[in-house]
């Protein structure tokens, strides 16, 4: 993918690494080397920003997060992550020192890159707070020019028969809400269902990344593997451009 224009950024999406303690494997998965692999693949690319979105360790182990920590040491461009539902805030905080950006426990931010404006919100409780929702609300109005959203939970269904049912956003409606209160924001990125999709609400677009660890059928009601094969996101972003490609290991 080549850049439009100078005035275009590209931004790297990893989701739902999932990584356990030690090098065990994780419901039989070897995702260290899976992680690795959308890393290296990531380190081939021109970013200027890459996201990891969230469930970066299995069950909140600091195992994983040092992991983590160890594997980014070596990545030499701009990076941030997001935390998901498996995730511990305190041993994430322990790790990546986060604690300037820390607000009553959870972990969410605006980053400027060059010029454009990203958010990034909260939702390892499977519900944004009222406190999230306010100060996403007040930074969001001081933007004129378009911005993004990066947020774990997808914020709408997003077609996934599995986990639109079991593990959806618990205040959807909420916070699409406050979302469609604000055009500037066209797309939004996510991970947390463990598969591509795309789904629309008022005029905005939701992308969600598939995961490193595993991709999760979408089209059945139960849980069912699809693939343990790593995968991740690629998103072109700037002034009148978008464009966004999903790469399978």
């Amino acid at each position: 993918m080549s850049k439009i224009s100078p005035e275009n950024i590209k931004i790297g999406q990893i989701s739902d690494l999932h990584i356990g303690n030690d090098n065990e494997l994780v419901q039989g998965i070897d995702v260290r080397s899976n992680f690795k692999i959308a890393l290296k693949a990531m380190e081939k690319e021109e970013l200027d920003l890459l996201v990891l979105s969230g469930d970066l360790s299995d069950n909140g182990e600091i195992e994983a997060y040092q992991f983590v920590a160890d594997q980014m040491n070596t990545y030499k461009k701009p990076w941030c992550f997001i935390s998901g539902n498996h995730d511990n805030i305190n041993k994430m905080n322990q790790i990546f020192n986060i604690e300037p950006d820390l607000k009553n426990g959870e972990y969410y931010y605006k980053k400027e890159i060059l010029n454009h404006t990203i958010f990034f919100l909260d939702s390892s409780t499977n519900y944004i707070s009222p406190e999230q929702l306010e100060w996403f609300k007040t930074e969001a109005k001081k933007e004129k020019k378009e911005f993004l959203l990066f947020i774990h939970h997808p914020p709408c269904i997003a077609g996934h028969r599995f986990m639109d049912a079991k593990y959806a956003l618990q205040n959807i409606d909420e916070v699409q809400q406050l979302l469609n209160q604000f055009d500037k924001l066209q797309y939004i990125f996510s991970g947390h269902y463990h598969s591509t999709l795309m789904a629309e609400f008022g005029n905005k677009k939701v992308f969600v990344c598939p995961s490193t660890q595993m991709i999760i059928d979408e089209f059945t009601p139960y849980f069912c593997l699809n693939s343990t094969r790593p995968s991740w996101r690629i998103i072109e972003w700037g002034d009148n451009f978008f464009e966004t490609k999903v790469f399978l290991y």
